[in-house]
């Protein structure tokens, strides 16, 4: 088996361990939401061979944008690359932790976070988008509620082309 093969198939054994329980979910789900950028099938991979990552770029990305250096001796983090002219190619990330800035124009990435300000404008622009919630309960119980929601819609369109969705989940 060739490296892109096992990158491939990592990805699928990953998202059966990660949805095997709600434990194991929900480690997942930390993971992604700091590499929230990444498609699910990447974020994925990201999890499988770095779940501790906080922000991934590629070299390029560090060394001309963020004024990085990746760090020597660091792995790469393997992804399979869909923009591929010819055959099967991966391409590689690296997480912050694997980089040192160049000073003095070396900045790394600011980690994004809801201040508690935001909270309304934040809850209103997504009921606006995926319908109201009980606003008696607290803020993360209505995102809670929404993402309830939004699971629930993705699991009905999930049955349509896997009808035996409900067997594999058990």
């Amino acid at each position: 088996m060739d490296k892109y093969e096992y990158i491939v198939n990592l990805a699928e054994k990953t998202a059966k361990r990660v949805s095997q329980n709600r434990e194991s979910w929900m480690k997942f789900l930390t993971s992604a939401a700091r590499i929230y950028k990444y498609p699910f099938k990447e974020q994925l991979l990201i999890y499988a061979q770095n779940p501790d990552a906080t922000a991934c770029a590629s070299i390029e990305i560090w060394n001309k944008r963020m004024n990085c250096w990746v760090n020597k001796g660091s792995s790469g983090i393997a992804l399979p690359d869909d923009t591929a002219t010819y055959g099967h190619k991966l391409k590689y990330v690296f997480d912050v932790s694997n980089v040192h800035a160049v000073k003095p124009n070396g900045r790394y990435p600011k980690a994004w976070k809801l201040r508690e300000e935001h909270k309304s404008d934040v809850l209103h622009r997504l009921e606006q988008i995926y319908g109201s919630t009980d606003s008696t309960k607290p803020f993360e119980e209505r995102i809670i509620e929404i993402s309830d929601q939004l699971a629930a819609d993705a699991y009905t369109e999930l049955q349509i082309d896997y009808p035996d969705l409900q067997d594999r989940i058990g």
